[in-house]
């Protein structure tokens, strides 16, 4: 019996053995999957968009914003990654244009990978025309013909050469309240030049007397600051005035009501990366097109027709201009919607599927500009959208090799 017991005892030890060999051997021959990091998993955004001059894409704009660097591509588009969600000030310059800075700005809950996307214009300087100090003159810029300078003899010391360009002012940040929208905007070079005599700065009002913008101020950028220096009266000849001592960057703007509505989201495309039940990783290209720029919703002339009943047909066309060329001053172009092509790179580790969903948004914002109508102040609305970016949303399913982690996630 005893023999008998020990006999048992061994052949159990011998066949826990085998079985324990057994599956290890199995472990061994169980595949694999590569891990790899996906690089749309970094938490990194973007500030995409386009340079336009009028109605061409500008190349060769050096465009910055913190830490970040890029020159605009043949098709004007460029492209700065950024590491944080902040509110940032994004620099535009070309040789022989004047420079601009634009606002953009990341919400707080924006996903990792998103763009804010931005538009911006910018105007080739005028030629240069000299003052001199024995007579007086009156310098008209040359491209809108809207703002003049009056110098009288003396407002200069010695024979000065001067460049005085219209432009439009970069994009600024979406926000409710009270927002400056200029009605004009000079850049007046040699920037710091003083005058030895007040210069009289007027902006021509393009529609008639029957209507004009209300509440006009005079503001001067120093720093990149916008600062109110006081009122630009209209003085009933079809000019908006203000005198000034020296040279900035200057405007004539209105406090403009800005009131943000409704928000709505498309899906622009969804792209599934199936590598399940292959163990190696897999690498694939995303492109996808997405919107740039804004619009009215609506047409100018229609609200205006609607809102100031009466108003003639000229002065329709001449608020409509004048309308959307201060909005232009808001978000940094002239009403268009253009496209431009995302481009990312995906990277899925084996025996895993993800897919990337792209998502445009748009924000519709009514904007109220006050103007005198019928010897009365009103308060003109237009609403616009805007194209504000793409959020990328990336989800996953891990295959059975992964063991206990396998499964669905996504942000």
């Amino acid at each position: 019996m005893k023999m008998n017991k020990h006999l048992v005892a061994g052949m159990a030890i011998c066949l826990a053995a085998t079985v324990g060999v057994g599956l290890s051997s199995c472990k061994k021959d169980e595949p694999t999957p590569v891990i790899v990091e996906n690089p749309l998993d970094a938490e990194v955004y973007y500030i995409a968009g386009k340079v336009m001059a009028g109605n061409n894409a500008l190349e060769g704009v050096k465009v910055t914003a913190s830490n970040s660097e890029a020159t605009t591509a043949a098709d004007g588009t460029f492209q700065l990654e950024m590491t944080s969600k902040n509110d940032y000030v994004v620099t535009f310059e070309k040789s022989g244009y004047v420079t601009v800075t634009a606002e953009a700005s990341f919400p707080s809950d924006a996903k990792k990978q998103s763009v804010v996307s931005l538009v911006q214009e910018l105007e080739e300087k005028n030629q240069p025309v000299t003052v001199t100090p024995d007579a007086g003159s009156t310098v008209i810029e040359a491209k809108r013909q809207m703002v003049e300078l009056e110098f009288p003899a003396g407002a200069v010391k010695t024979a000065t050469d001067i460049t005085v360009t219209a432009y439009k002012e970069g994009a600024k940040k979406s926000q409710a309240g009270t927002v400056r929208a200029s009605l004009s905007t000079v850049s007046c070079e040699p920037d710091g030049q003083t005058f030895e005599k007040p210069v009289i700065l007027r902006m021509k009002n393009p529609a008639s007397n029957s209507v004009y913008f209300a509440d006009v101020r005079h503001y001067v950028e120093k720093n990149g600051v916008w600062n109110e220096t006081g009122t630009a009266d209209y003085n009933g000849n079809g000019y908006y005035m203000t005198t000034i001592d020296g040279f900035s960057n200057h405007s004539f703007g209105v406090p403009c009501s800005s009131q943000k509505g409704t928000s709505k989201t498309e899906d622009l495309a969804s792209v599934v990366i199936d590598n399940l039940g292959n163990m190696d990783s897999k690498e694939q290209a995303i492109d996808v097109t997405f919107h740039l720029g804004w619009k009215i919703d609506g047409t100018t002339s229609d609200l205006l027709k609607k809102q100031l009943a009466g108003l003639s047909d000229s002065d329709v066309t001449a608020l409509s201009g004048a309308v959307e060329s201060s909005l232009a001053s808001l978000l940094g172009g002239t009403q268009s919607v253009g496209e431009m092509t995302l481009k990312r790179d995906a990277r899925v580790s084996g025996d895993m599927k993800a897919t990337v969903s792209m998502i445009e948004k748009t924000t519709t914002t009514v904007f109220g500009f006050p103007v005198v109508f019928g010897g009365q102040t009103v308060a003109l609305t237009i609403p616009v959208v805007k194209y504000e970016g793409v959020d990328l949303v990336v989800t996953t399913e891990k295959g059975a090799s992964h063991g206990s982690h396998s499964g669905g996630s996504g942000e």
